[in-house]
């Protein structure tokens, strides 16, 4: 009886929403694989990807995870670091507010939250593992485009305040 109460109750809701179906069919997916310059205080190459669903034609969440790798040696001391950074984007789609971009090309800029951590091996450590040093919430911010190839892939740029300032790669729309 419950569940058929249940059903009923979300049948109904459903089918007092008219736009529901029209909603889901909206939510687009990107996503991102791409490489960038690492860090503003170290250099070498970040490897990054992230996904964004599409909500609206002007606004996309989604998530994203990056990987930089960097290290040095001088004179008998050596190390290694890598960066891990996982968390939530946003962007906000410029083509109809600035009366630029069509079907190909798509501007975006948005917003960052995220988490890093460190992790460190030197010639002295003894034990020959890494140890995550956690480095806490970061803010990013970025300013990209989109430029479309063909119906589901394409390229993006993006420049912004993160791991990466900036970044050039590919992506998949579905």
């Amino acid at each position: 009886m419950k569940l058929k109460i249940l059903c009923t109750f979300l049948w109904l809701s459903t089918a007092a929403t008219p736009g529901f179906s029209q909603i889901a069919r909206k939510v687009n997916l990107m996503l991102n694989m791409g490489l960038g310059m690492q860090t503003y205080a170290l250099g070498g190459l970040c490897n990054g990807a992230s996904f964004e669903l599409g909500f609206t034609d002007q606004v996309s969440v989604g998530g994203f995870f990056d990987y930089a790798l960097y290290g040095t040696k001088f004179g008998d001391r050596q190390w290694k670091s890598q960066f891990v950074s996982v968390g939530l984007r946003s962007s906000y789609h410029l083509a109809n507010l600035l009366a630029i971009g069509d079907d190909k090309f798509d501007p975006y800029a948005g917003l960052a939250v995220g988490t890093r951590s460190t992790m460190r091996r030197g010639k002295e450590d003894h034990l020959g593992y890494f140890k995550p040093r956690p480095k806490g919430i970061f803010p990013g911010i970025h300013l990209g485009g989109f430029y479309r190839f063909s119906q589901k892939i394409g390229g993006f740029a993006e420049v912004g305040l993160g791991i990466s300032p900036i970044r050039l790669g590919i992506t998949g729309k579905f």
